[in-house]
């Protein structure tokens, strides 16, 4: 019996950059593969060849024993391949119901009332209750996801590509979210790739796993006869160690932040907070605690928000994002690349943003050669690949985009660092990198504040923890206190922390 889906040396450049080079390999119904590699390896160039918005230079893929002949988006659904992208595809303003049949055809409308009622009930299968009449602005992230992730297995799609499906989502709602895309599976017989950073999830879910570097099949095998280090190890071509910070805060060092009484109107509690001079604060909890909206109340992203900021002992008027930047507040938002990066232009470009004459010639006129010297000299301890500052935003990974964006801020000078998901959608090996990068900002003396839904990562960074549940602070962890069993139990309400 043939594969559901074959894949046969397929090959696609750019200028300048070979993406993909001879990628063979095959997936059968019911089978769930993972396609592993660092950010650049060439998985989303794969995953754009199957979704028929590119066309492979060379090599074919074959659905169901049919070579394609035509690369189009149109060509690939009328094949039953579906692509749920990372950033979930909704139109916020329509309502669930609304949001499954969108871009359907005339055809497909007389399976609409089946097809919703089958995404509702996977939903609630996955934990997220909702129903078709709710607008999908009301959801969370981590909903709206669930919501992309059910959508995708409707109207009888046979092969569908799931991006970093859970990067929204704490570890007990991509349990139950992945349970269900595992049950689906096997009921219906389709074929589903894989791509995740979360090693966990990679061996719970997975059949097997095809590891891409540097654009070729490096690794090929079925998971039960590898392991998360193999995976690793074969994706970076090398051995990647734990990390642990370089330079923790040093005893007796003083605050430099402080925010007090900080509101938002999502959660109007007051909320107060300091951070020492060389220390790293994580703030964690469970998605729709706060964190994020904290991080916008301070820098005052948001209408409504309010609060008093002082850095080092002298009070700042911080009223809106142009004086949270004048005051030395970096921002590193979690969605990089429609709040911290414009796409469409040169990362050097991006990197100038936050400049106010800086970059000027003479007068109003801009020196592009400083703008490129600038982003070069910024970008050299970051390993920036590729190390070309000329491209646009969008020819870098998600990893190196996260760079640019700290970059943007790094030049300036800023004293006090925001990080909202760091390494959101980063590969194993770039999030090691931007560890190192964080940890470097805290060695020069500056305060970190880090929201991020990845305990281990909370953990391996923070000098002091903070927990929000409900818009509030209910815990405070430091030294052997900062495990998961307490940062859970305290989000959860389990148990309290110190306060």
């Amino acid at each position: 019996m043939s594969a559901l889906l074959q894949l046969d040396d397929i090959a696609k450049s750019f200028p300048g950059v070979r993406a993909l080079d001879g990628v063979t390999f095959e997936v059968d119904a019911g089978e769930i593969c993972t396609i592993a590699g660092e950010n650049g390896a060439g998985k989303s160039t794969l995953l754009g060849i199957l979704g028929g918005s590119l066309a492979p230079d060379r090599g074919s893929v074959t659905i169901g024993g049919v070579r394609r002949e035509e690369y189009s988006p149109r060509r690939a659904l009328a094949d039953g391949v579906v692509i749920a992208h990372q950033e979930p595809a909704v139109v916020p303003q329509l309502s669930v119901g609304q949001n499954v049949t969108l871009g359907k055809r005339l055809s497909e409308r007389r399976a609409t009332p089946d097809a919703v009622r089958g995404v509702i009930a996977d939903m609630a299968r996955m934990g997220f209750h909702t129903t078709a009449t709710t607008p999908v602005a009301a959801l969370s992230p981590a909903e709206r996801q669930a919501l992309t992730i059910a959508r995708s297995f409707a109207f009888g799609a046979r092969i569908i590509a799931l991006d970093e499906p859970t990067t929204s989502m704490l570890e007990h709602n991509a349990v139950h979210v992945l349970e269900r895309v595992r049950e689906i599976v096997q009921e219906r017989g389709v074929a589903v790739l894989f791509v995740s950073h979360k090693m966990p999830e990679v061996m719970r879910v997975s059949d097997s796993v095809v590891v891409l570097r540097d654009g070729r099949t490096a690794f090929r095998s079925a998971i039960s006869a590898t392991s998360e280090h193999e995976i690793v190890q074969k994706m970076v071509g090398r051995e990647l160690l734990g990390f642990s910070r370089e330079h923790p805060v040093k005893a007796g060092a003083p605050v430099r932040f402080e925010a007090v009484a900080v509101r938002h109107p999502r959660h109007p509690a007051p909320l107060s907070l300091s951070a020492r001079a060389g220390e790293v604060v994580g703030i964690a909890g469970l998605v729709g605690s706060g964190r994020t909206e904290l991080l916008r109340a301070i820098v005052r992203a948001d209408p409504g928000t309010s609060g008093r900021i002082t850095i080092d002992g002298t009070p700042r008027k911080v009223v809106d994002p142009h004086s949270s930047r004048e005051a030395g507040i970096a921002f590193i938002p979690e969605e990089r690349k429609r709040q911290g990066l414009v796409l469409q232009i040169p990362a050097y470009a991006n990197i100038a943003m936050t400049a106010e004459r800086q970059f000027n010639a003479v007068g109003p006129v801009v020196s592009r050669k400083r703008q490129v010297d600038t982003a070069t000299i910024q970008t050299q301890g970051m390993s920036l690949r590729p190390a070309n500052v000329r491209l646009n935003a969008r020819q870098f990974s998600g990893g190196n985009q996260q760079k640019l964006v700290i970059a943007k801020w790094t030049w300036r000078g800023a004293s006090v660092y925001l990080f909202d998901e760091p390494t959101k959608g980063v590969d194993v090996g770039g999030r090691v990198e931007i560890y190192r990068l964080i940890d470097r900002l805290a060695s020069e003396g500056n305060s970190v504040i880090v929201v991020s839904s990845d305990l281990p990562e909370i953990i391996s960074l923070s000098d002091r923890v903070l927990v929000m549940r409900a818009g509030r602070f209910v815990g405070s962890f430091e030294g052997d206190d900062i495990n998961e069993q307490t940062l859970v139990a305290s989000a959860m309400g389990v148990a309290e922390g110190q306060s």
